[in-house]
């Protein structure tokens, strides 16, 4: 029996994984197309978040209002 054209466990589960939100591969991780690399440090972690759920960078004022909404969620005491 050849194993030609079969997948590994770790392939199906790779693929079973798969998501549009984010791609990892050695050496590359990209958030809804974005290279990691071009976010950290320029993105603001509201527009990270709107990201990864809208699918798109947010405008200054969303991203500010998420930042605030998220803020307020949190218990402060």
């Amino acid at each position: 029996m050849s194993n030609v054209g079969k997948k590994t466990g770790r392939e199906r589960g790779e693929e079973w994984w798969q998501t549009d939100i984010i791609e990892m591969h050695p050496g590359v991780i990209r958030l809804r197309g974005y290279e990691i690399q071009d976010l950290i440090g320029r993105v603001s972690f509201p527009a990270v978040i709107w990201l990864m759920l809208r699918g798109e960078l947010p405008g200054e004022e969303q991203a500010a209002l998420l930042g605030t909404a998220l803020s307020a969620a949190v218990d402060h005491g």
